[in-house]
C-alpha cells in the first residue's frame, strides 16, 4: 500500500476539484454503494466502464493517467457520500473483479478533506485528505467510510494495470 500526499500541483488539483464539487457536473443515483439496496446509497459518475469511455469529463483525468502510471484503465468512476450522524462502513469488498488472475490496481484519491476514510480488512485506516490518493493491489478487501463533519466526501475510484515501468 503506498500513500501519497499532494498528488496532483495546485493548479490541477483546483481544476478536479472545481469540477466534481461544481453545481453543473452530472451524479447520478445508486441505491448502494457495494450492494444494491445495502443502506448505503451515494451518487456517483462514471469516467470508464468495463475499460470504455462513458463521459464527456475524460479529460479532467489527463492528470492521473502519468502520476499513477497508467497502461490499462479497467474503470474509473467517482463517488459522493453524504453527511451522516456517525461514522458508517460500507461491506467490505473489491472494486472489480477479474477473470483470469490478472493484476490491477486500485487507487483512491480524496477529493475534499473529511473525517471519512477508507478502512482496509487489516484494520489500517486512510483519512480523507484532499489531493491524497492510497493505491494498493486491486485484490485488497477494503471499505469506504462515511463523514459526519462535511456535508459530502468525493473520492475517486480508479481500477487499472499499471504500465511496464
Amino acid at each position: 500500500m503506498k500513500v501519497i500526499d499532494d498528488l496532483l500541483n495546485e493548479k490541477d488539483f483546483i481544476m478536479i476539484k472545481d469540477k466534481l464539487l461544481g453545481i453543473e457536473f452530472p451524479w447520478y443515483f445508486l441505491t448502494g454503494k457495494v450492494h444494491e439496496n445495502d443502506g448505503h446509497f451515494q451518487l456517483c459518475h462514471n469516467f470508464f466502464l468495463s475499460g470504455k469511455p462513458q463521459s464527456q469529463f475524460l479529460t479532467i483525468l489527463d492528470p492521473f493517467i502519468k502520476k499513477l502510471n497508467i497502461g490499462k484503465v479497467i474503470r474509473i468512476k467517482a463517488n459522493i457520500t453524504f453527511k451522516r450522524n456517525s461514522n458508517e462502513e460500507s461491506d467490505m469488498h473489491t472494486d472489480v473483479k477479474r477473470v483470469g488472475g490478472e493484476k490491477f490496481k486500485t487507487a483512491v484519491f480524496y477529493c475534499n478533506t473529511n473525517n471519512g476514510s477508507t478502512l482496509f480488512k487489516d484494520g489500517e485506516r486512510i483519512y480523507s485528505k484532499e489531493n491524497r490518493v492510497v493505491i494498493f493491489d486491486g485484490d485488497t478487501l477494503h471499505c469506504g467510510v462515511s463523514c459526519t463533519d462535511k456535508d459530502r466526501r468525493v473520492v475517486i475510484n480508479f481500477n487499472y494495470i499499471e504500465k511496464n515501468v
